[in-house]
C-alpha cells in the first residue's frame, strides 16, 4: 500500500458512497459501506488492526486501531449528518476545536477524547464518513480544545487532500508518528522546522575519479576469486576457500550421520533377509522416515555455500553417490502464492530428469517404468478385450494415457518420480530450499508444507532449509513449524581476515608458474580473465597487505557489514579497486619488490570515498552519515551519536546477550532528561535501524515501535568509534552533511578550498565542524549531572577535544582498535608448553591471543590452569597483529562431567574428531592440540576414553580432557 493506490482505492469507494449517499441513513450503514473501507482498502490496515465496540472506562468507543497490539488511535463513528459544521468551506481546513466551526460535533469530540485520555491513546477521528475530524486529545501545552483540529469536511476534501490524509492515518505513516509533525506544524508548538540545510561540498561537486585500465581489470579478478561465494563455476575454489568453524566441523559430522542413518532405509542391504528387514526398521524408527534439517546463520553467513561444499566433497564418495540433490531457489520464483507449488514442481521435476535422464528427459521406455503398475491394471481392467487382441493398440492407448498424466498432472508425475528413485533406485532425494528469506511467511509455509507432503509420501527424504535467523526466529512462531520435527545448525559468519585468508592462498596456489606456466595461465584464461599472471599475482599479494597482514582492515569491512560475509566482501572490493588506493601503483611496486602495505589512513579514505572525490552518502549504504539530521525537527547532530553511545554503554554493562536490549520506551525516557524531544529520538532510532547501525531484539518483526527492545549492531559500533577517532571519516562528515547554518557551512568550504597544505586545511575542516557540532548540541541537548549521564556529557567534550586543535597521530589510529575492558569470553584452545592460547568473544565474533602472562599478573590465586570451555573475563585491546588479552579479570573453571566414550571420527588433515559419549548420547567435539603428543601419536577409531567433557551454550559437547 502506498499514498497513489491508496487514493486510487478511496476515490473509488467515496464515488460509489456519493453515488448512494440517500441510502446510507444509520451509523451502521456509514461504517460497513464507507468508514471500513477506507480503513482496510485506503489506508492499509489489516482487519485484525481494528476493535470494535471497544469497552471503556466511561463507555464503547467504535473502533480502536492498533500497531502490533498497542491502541494507535480512536474511532468515534457518527451517522452521516450529525457532524453539520458551521462552516462553507469544502476544502481541508484546521479549525479551533471549542470554536464556532467545530461546535456542532463538539459531542463526539468529547466522547473520543474521554475515551482515549485514561488510556493514553494519542490521536482521535470523529466521522461520519463523509466528514473527517482528526485531533490530539492530549497536547502537552493547554486543554485539547483550545487546539485546533484538521477537518475533511466532504468527501471531495479527502480526495483533494489525500496526500496529508493518508499521512495522518494510513498504518504507514501511523507506525512512524508523521501525524505528530503535521500536528506541530498546526499547533505551533516548534517541535518541527522547515529549515534549508546546507553541506560545504554539494554533491553536484563529487565526481568520479578515473581509474586505470589495470584497476578495471583487478576488479574483475576480485570478483571472480573474492567476490564470489558460490562454486557453480568453479567447485574446486569452494571447497579450498570455505573458512571451517567449530560450529561448521559440527554441522558436517551430524550431517554425514544423518544422511547415512535415513540412506539406512533406502540402500540394498548385503546382508540376509531378517538382518536387512531389522536395520531396515531400527533405521526407520531412528529417522521418522525423512529429516527436515534447518542451516541457520547470520545473512551472509555461507550457509548455501556451506550445502554445496557438504554435498559435492565433504560426503564420503559412496554415500555421495547414493544422494540425489534436488537445489531450487526460491529467489527465482514470481512470489505469486496463486503459481508457487506448480512453480516448485516444475523445478523440482526439471532438476530430477536432469540428472536421471540422457538429454534431460526419460525415453518411452523409462516413462514405462513410472507407470508398470497402471499398465498391468489397465491390461487385466478396462482395456483387457483391447490388450488381448492387439497389443500394440493398447500401447499406444497407454502412451497417450501417460503423456496426460505427465503434462497435466506434473504434481503426480513429480510423486512418481521420488517414489522412483526411492524403491527402484535405492537413493536419498535431498531438498535444499533456498533463499526463502525475503517471502512473507504465508509463502514460507506454503513452500515448508508442499516440500513435507514430498517427504511424507515418498517417506524416505532429506529436506535443507538455509535461513537467517531473523527467518527462523519468525518461522518457529508459526503452527505449521512446529507440526514437524526438525533438527537446526547454527553457522555463524566467518572472520573476514580468514576468509581473505584462504582465498589470497587459493589464488596464489593457481597462479604459481612453478607447476608449468601453461597450467596457470589456462586456469586464468578459463575464467574469462586477461590479466597477466605476473599482476595477478602481485594483486594476490596487495590484497594479502591491507586484508591480511593487517587486522584493522578486515575487522572494519566486517563490522561495517555487520559480518555479513557477502558485504565484507563487496566493501574490500570497493576499497582494493577505489582510485583512492591507486591500484596500479601498488602492484608496480610489488613487482619492483618496493610494495609498503597502505596506512590505516590510505585505507580509511578508500573505504569511505570509494571511487568518488568525497564521500557520497547513497554510493555505500553500509557506511552511514551520523551527523545528518531532520530539517522538519528540532535535533541536535550528535543526537544520532548520543543513541549510539547509550546503547553501546548498555552493551558492555550486560551480563547476558538479553541485557544488550533496551526498551524504546526507556530510551525515550532516558532522552527526554536530556531535553531531547521524543519525536527526534524516534526519528534517530527509525533512521539508525534502517541503516543496521541497531537491531531489534525480536527479528520477525520489522519496522520502529515503541514497544520494542533495540541494541547496537557491530556496524554502529564501528560508526561511534570512527566519529571519535577516524580522522578520514571525521573531515568527509564535516564536508559532506548538511549542516544547519548556512554561515559555518560557508566557512568549512573555504577552509577546504583555501591554498596551503592539505593537512593544514583539513585541520581547520575538522576544529569548524567540532565547534558546530558543540554548539548545535548545546542548544538542542541539556545532560544532567547525574552517574548515569557521564558517558553523554564525555562525548560532547571527547569529540571537541578531539578535533578543535589537533592533528591526527598514530596514537589516535590506535585508538580506533580499543576493544573492552569487561568482556566475557570462554577458553577456545591453551597450549601448557608453549604458554599461549586463544579465547573465544561471542560479543565480537572473534578470538583473542591469550599469553600465560595474563594470568600469571592477574592476582588470582592459585594462577588459573586454563582449559577449553573455561569462562573468562577480561581486558581485550588490538595491536597490528590482532586482538589480545591484555588483563585477565576473573576466571570461572567450567562445570565439567566425567564420562566414558569411544572416538568416532578422525578427520586427520585437519586435525580435529569426534568422541560418541553413550551415557550422553551425544557426540563430543575435540581438536588434536587439546591432547599430549603421545596420546595425538595413538588416536584411532574406536578407541576408548576415559574423559571429561563441557557443554556449551547451544548443548554442544566437547572433550575437556582425557584421563
Amino acid at each position: 500500500m502506498n499514498v497513489d493506490t491508496g487514493h486510487d482505492a478511496a476515490k473509488a469507494i467515496l464515488e460509489e458512497a456519493k453515488s448512494r449517499l440517500v441510502e446510507i441513513t444509520t451509523e451502521e450503514d456509514a461504517k460497513v459501506q464507507v468508514i471500513n473501507r477506507i480503513l482496510t482498502e485506503a489506508l492499509g490496515w489489516d482487519h485484525k488492526d481494528i476493535s470494535a465496540e471497544r469497552k471503556h472506562e466511561n463507555g464503547f468507543s467504535d473502533y480502536v486501531i492498533h500497531i502490533e497490539g498497542n491502541p494507535a488511535f480512536l474511532i468515534e463513528a457518527k451517522r452521516v449528518g450529525v457532524l453539520d459544521l458551521k462552516t462553507r468551506s469544502t476544502t481541508r481546513g484546521q479549525f479551533k476545536i471549542s470554536g464556532p466551526v467545530v461546535r456542532p460535533a463538539i459531542e463526539g469530540v468529547n466522547q473520543a477524547a474521554s475515551y482515549s485520555l485514561p488510556e493514553g491513546i494519542p490521536l482521535c477521528l470523529v466521522t461520519d464518513g463523509v466528514t473527517w475530524i482528526i485531533f490530539l486529545p492530549w497536547t502537552g501545552s493547554g486543554k485539547y480544545t483550545d487546539k485546533e483540529a484538521i477537518v475533511f469536511p466532504t468527501m471531495n476534501s479527502v480526495l483533494a487532500a489525500f496526500t496529508e490524509f493518508y499521512e495522518l492515518l494510513s498504518k504507514e505513516h501511523i507506525r512512524r508518528k508523521t501525524y505528530r509533525i503535521i500536528f506541530d506544524s498546526v499547533h505551533q508548538s516548534r517541535l518541527t522546522l522547515d529549515r534549508t540545510l546546507v553541506p560545504a561540498i554539494d554533491q553536484t561537486e563529487n565526481q568520479i575519479v578515473q581509474k586505470s585500465a589495470l584497476a578495471f581489470d583487478l576488479e574483475t579478478v576480485f570478483t571472480k576469486f573474492f567476490s564470489n561465494l558460490t562454486g557453480q563455476q568453479d567447485p574446486e575454489m569452494l571447497a579450498e576457500c570455505f573458512v571451517e568453524t567449530r560450529e561448521s566441523r559440527i554441522a558436517d559430522f551430524s550431517l554425514e550421520k544423518l544422511t547415512k542413518n535415513v540412506l539406512g532405509n533406502v540402500a540394498a542391504g548385503h546382508k540376509n533377509i531378517d538382518e536387512d528387514l531389522k536395520d531396515l526398521v531400527t533405521d526407520a524408527v531412528a529417522s521418522a522416515g525423512g529429516q527436515t534439517v534447518f542451516i541457520v546463520g547470520p545473512s551472509g553467513a555461507g550457509k548455501s555455500t556451506f550445502l554445496d561444499r557438504f554435498f559435492s566433497r565433504t560426503l564420503d564418495p559412496d554415500i555421495r553417490s547414493q544422494c540425489l540433490v534436488i537445489k531450487i531457489d526460491v529467489q527465482d520464483a514470481t512470489g505469486d502464492g496463486s503459481t508457487l507449488l506448480s512453480w516448485l514442481t516444475e523445478k523440482a521435476i526439471t532438476s530430477i530428469e536432469a540428472q536421471l535422464y540422457d538429454g534431460g528427459s526419460p525415453s518411452w521406455d523409462e516413462l514405462f517404468g513410472l507407470y508398470h503398475l497402471e499398465y498391468k491394471r489397465r491390461s487385466k481392467g478396462a482395456d483387457a478385450r483391447l490388450y488381448q487382441r492387439d497389443k500394440e493398440a493398447f500401447k499406444d492407448k497407454f502412451s497417450d494415457y501417460m503423456d496426460q498424466q505427465v503434462e497435466h498432472d506434473r504434481e503426480g508425475y513429480l510423486r512418481r518420480l521420488l517414489k522412483d528413485i526411492v524403491v527402484n533406485r535405492r537413493r536419498l532425494p535431498v531438498f535444499i530450499i533456498d533463499n526463502s528469506d525475503e517471502f512473507t511467511m504465508d509463502i514460507k509455509s506454503q513452500v515448508f508444507q508442499y516440500i513435507q507432503a514430498l517427504q511424507r509420501h515418498v517417506s524416505n527424504c532429506l529436506i535443507f532449509f538455509p535461513s537467517t535467523d531473523r527467518s527462523a526466529w519468525a518461522f518457529a512462531k508459526t503452527d505449521i513449524f512446529n507440526i514437524y520435527s526438525s533438527r537446526s545448525f547454527f553457522l555463524p559468519t566467518p572472520p573476514p581476515r580468514e576468509v581473505f585468508r584462504k582465498r589470497v592462498d587459493f589464488l596464489r596456489n593457481k597462479t604459481d608458474q612453478s607447476g608449468g606456466e601453461a597450467e596457470a595461465a589456462s586456469y586464468i584464461a578459463q575464467h574469462g580473465i586477461t590479466v597477466k599472471i605476473q599482476n595477478i599475482a602481485a594483486f594476490a599479494s596487495v590484497v594479502e597487505a591491507v586484508f591480511v597482514e593487517q587486522d584493522y582492515p578486515s575487522k572494519q569491512v566486517g563490522e561495517l557489514s555487520n559480518y555479513n560475509m557477502r558485504k565484507s566482501l563487496d566493501l574490500a572490493k570497493r576499497v582494493i579497486t577505489s582510485s583512492v588506493l591507486n591500484l596500479e601503483d601498488l602492484v608496480r611496486s610489488y613487482v619492483t619488490s618496493t610494495m609498503a602495505a597502505p596506512s590505516i589512513q590510505h585505507f580509511s579514505n578508500a573505504l569511505v570515498k570509494g571511487d568518488y572525490s568525497f564521500f557520497k552518502p547513497e554510493d555505500e549504504p553500509a557506511i552511514f552519515p551520523v551527523f545528518q539530521v531532520d530539517k522538519n525537527i528540532k535535533q541536535s547532530p550528535l543526537t544520532n551519536l548520543r543513541l549510539l553511545q547509550h546503547l553501546s554503554d548498555a552493551s558492555q554493562s550486560s551480563q547476558s546477550s538479553d541485557d544488550r536490549y533496551i526498551r524504546a520506551e526507556a530510551i525515550l525516557s532516558f532522552f527526554d532528561a536530556m531535553s531531547i524531544t521524543e519525536l527526534a529520538t524516534q526519528r534517530s532510532l527509525e533512521m539508525l535501524l534502517e541503516a543496521g547501525l541497531i537491531e531489534p531484539y525480536d527479528l520477525s518483526r520489522r519496522g520502529y515501535s515503541d514497544d520494542r527492545r533495540f541494541a547496537i549492531t557491530f556496524r554502529g559500533l564501528a560508526h561511534l568509534r570512527m566519529a571519535k577517532f577516524n580522522s578520514v571519516f571525521f573531515e568527509q562528515m564535516a564536508l559532506t552533511t548538511p549542516l544547519a547554518d548556512s554561515e559555518v557551512s560557508e566557512q568549512v568550504r573555504n577552509a577546504f578550498r583555501e591554498k596551503g597544505s592539505i593537512g593544514k586545511r583539513l585541520e581547520k575542516v575538522r576544529e569548524l565542524f567540532a565547534q558546530y557540532l558543540n554548539d548545535e548540541d548545546s542548544r538542542h541537548c541539556f545532560v544532567p549531572e547525574r552517574p548515569e549521564f557521564s558517558q553523554q556529557a564525555e562525548l560532547a567534550t571527547e569529540i571537541h577535544k578531539r578535533w578543535v586543535s589537533a592533528t591526527p597521530t598514530e596514537e589516535m589510529w590506535a585508538a580506533v582498535d580499543i576493544v573492552g575492558e569487561r568482556l566475557m569470553g570462554k577458553v577456545e584452545k591453551f597450549d601448557k608448553i608453549k604458554g599461549f592460547g586463544f579465547v573465544e568473544l561471542p560479543s565480537l565474533r572473534d578470538s583473542a591471543f591469550l599469553h600465560i602472562r595474563s594470568l600469571e599478573t592477574s592476582g588470582i590465586d592459585p594462577v588459573p590452569d586454563p582449559l577449553p570451555g573455561d569462562a573468562i573475563e577480561c581486558e581485550v585491546t588490538r595491536n597490528n597483529k590482532g586482538l589480545a588479552v591484555t588483563r585477565v579479570v576473573s576466571f570461572k573453571p567450567a562445570s565439567e562431567t566425567r564420562v566414558s566414550g569411544r572416538i568416532v571420527k578422525l578427520i586427520h588433515n585437519k586435525r580435529f574428531g569426534f568422541a560418541h559419549i553413550d551415557a550422553l548420547k551425544k557426540d563430543a567435539f575435540f581438536h588434536f592440540d587439546w591432547f599430549n603428543d603421545d596420546l595425538q601419536l595413538r588416536l584411532h577409531v574406536g578407541m576408548e576414553l576415559d574423559a571429561a567433557v563441557v557443554s556449551d551454550d547451544e548443548g554442544q559437547l566437547q572433550l575437556r580432557r582425557v584421563y
